[in-house]
This record gives structure tokens, sequence and C-alpha cells, in this order.
């Protein structure tokens, strides 16, 4: 049992004499990055006057954005359908349109006009979010098809005279969907 006992003790006092012959020859680096936060600003549920072929419903914005970047932007999509009825089976399409109150003609107002289309708030080096919005392609302006960039403060829906008069006596309804989503890019 002594021998045991010695042979034990020998080979504990040999593995605490062993020292690394090695040094880390790495570095590991960590960051963690916070969520951007933001507040989507949009118009208020409203009536649209019967035969009212442009009417201003309000604004959309954002505000309160922090943990932007040039080059971290807000996306806000824009989805709608035409108005329905449950009572008769015409529809009234429309046209969802962003302008500048800047803007004294018509022709340079709106910039956007099919479902689905997106807006692009950008992102500021300072964190926060930028009050102009970028939106490619749809405007109606001179400039066709070009990129739009600048204030949108005033939502307009658009209908025309001739959907007026093909829709039937009834009561109407149709929501607008706004999805905000933070993008790099």
């Amino acid at each position: 049992m002594k021998k045991l006992t010695t042979l034990v003790l020998a080979l504990a006092l040999a593995a605490s004499l062993a020292v690394p012959a090695f040094a880390a020859n790495t570095t590991t680096l960590t960051t963690t990055v916070p969520a951007a936060t933001y507040t989507l600003n949009i118009p208020a549920d409203q009536e649209i006057p019967f035969g009212a072929t442009e009417t201003n419903i309000g604004s959309i914005s954002v505000t309160d954005g922090t943990g932007f970047a040039e080059g971290k932007n807000l996306k806000v999509t824009l989805t709608y359908d035409a108005f329905t009825s449950e009572t008769v089976a015409t529809k009234i399409p429309f046209a969802m349109g962003l302008r500048s109150s800047q803007y004294t003609t018509s022709i340079y107002k709106t910039v956007i006009k099919v479902s689905g289309e997106s807006m692009i708030f950008e992102g500021k080096e300072t964190g926060g979010i930028s009050e102009f919005v970028t939106i490619t392609g749809k405007n109606t302006g001179v400039n066709q098809g070009s990129t739009y960039k600048g204030a949108a403060d005033e939502a307009v829906v658009t209908i025309s005279s001739t959907d007026w008069g093909k829709a039937l006596a009834g009561n109407y309804s149709a929501t607008i969907t706004f999805t905000a989503e933070v993008v790099s890019g």
C-alpha cells in the first residue's frame, strides 16, 4: 500500500510541476449592436368625401429615431386595395400619393402611386433618422421614373371622376397598411 501511495504522490508532484510552454496567439473582439428604435406616425382613420379627386389625409413621418447610421435606414411599404362595399359589388380604385407642400403645382406633387411601393427614411451619422424620404420610380413630375428625395409631408388619396361615376350607392371602406423595417444599404 505504501508503494501505491508513493507512486500516486510522485505522479501528482510531477503533474503540478508541468508548466505550459505556449502563449496565447489570438485576440477575440466582441460587440453588440443595439436595435434601432423609432416612432412611425401615420394618418388617422377618416372619411373621403364623395366625388373628391384628391384628398390630403395627413402625413407619414418618423420621429424619435435612435440607433441609426449612414447606411442603416427605415423602409416603409404602403399596401392597399380598392374601396369595397359589403352591400354592392362595385369597387372604387384609388392611388396613394405622397407630396411635398412646398410645391404649388400638382404636376410635382404625387410621387408614389402603386400599392406595395416603399419609401426610405435615411439614417443619419448622428444616429437619428432623416425627415426626408426617398422614393424611386413612380413620380409624376417632369422627371418621371427618377428618384424623388425630399419632404413628403402630405399623404394624398386620388380617385378619378370616372371611378366615382362607376360606383353604385353604398358604404365603402379601404385599408392602407404601413409596414416598416430597418434595412441596410
